[in-house]
């Protein structure tokens, strides 16, 4: 369970649990004056500090993120966080990734709308084409609001929940790739409507398996985790496209 405060007690590491005497652990680097996230840490800290640049890290958390997203990303919170890169330099990285392999596929949302909905959906289309960053960062706001509220007793802060969210995104993001990658190779109607069908049913599943795992730990019974994270991600999906919407009016 996330601790109160996260400063190293008895000088252990937070990381591989060794003695540590010095700032940096001397077994795995990592330092020893590690705090919970805040807000103002976020913030003075740089959204993107040290990152954008590809190294193990990098590849560290995506294999994590495939294997064993929420209990990684709790014990990164609880501060074994040397392994892993930045959560907002990873979700930037994939967004410009997964905007760049896009940009070839030659089908866009609008071929396989009916008339009637084309509008929205070409409204749609331009809008996350020219604001991906804003859309993502729409829908991971208004995800970390929701899961803060619906899982208040776990006392995970509200700058933690962007974190955990913002890698919860990731994992998303990642998972949505290969999808993109089908689109440019197969150019018919059929194979995009295939995804577009799919895809949403993968990120919702693998939301819900990330939310399960994170806050397992925190005394919820079976029923009420179950219950929660379901509720998390239907109030957040109709919240954003509410938001979308209105945008797009």
């Amino acid at each position: 369970v996330c601790s109160s405060d996260l400063k190293i007690n008895e000088m252990k590491c937070l990381n591989c649990n060794n003695s540590a005497e010095e700032n940096f652990c001397k077994f795995c680097g990592q330092k020893t004056s590690i705090h919970r996230f805040s807000l103002k840490h976020i913030f003075d800290n740089g959204i993107l500090n040290g990152a954008l640049m590809i190294n193990k890290r990098f590849f560290f958390s995506l294999k994590e993120l495939m294997t064993r997203p929420g209990h990684s990303i709790r014990d990164f919170l609880e501060g074994k966080r040397i392994n892993h890169y930045n959560a907002f330099g990873l979700l930037l990285l994939l967004i410009a990734a997964s905007y760049f392999i896009g940009e070839y596929s030659p089908l866009k949302l609008t071929d396989i709308m009916d008339e009637n909905s084309q509008e929205f959906a070409a409204g749609m289309d331009q809008f996350t084409g020219e604001n991906p960053r804003l859309f993502f960062m729409l829908n991971l706001l208004i995800m970390a609001i929701t899961s803060f509220v619906l899982f208040k007793k776990s006392k995970i802060n509200f700058a933690e929940n962007i974190i955990l969210n913002t890698y919860n995104l990731a994992g998303q993001t990642l998972l949505t790739m290969p999808f993109l990658v089908l689109n440019i190779f197969y150019r018919n109607k059929f194979v995009l409507l295939l995804n577009i069908t799919v895809s949403p049913f993968i990120t919702i599943g693998y939301c819900f398996w990330f939310y399960h795992q994170f806050f397992s730990e925190y005394g919820y019974k079976k029923r009420s985790l179950i219950f929660r994270s379901i509720s998390s991600i239907i109030i957040s999906t109709m919240l954003t496209g509410i938001v979308l919407s209105s945008i797009l009016a």
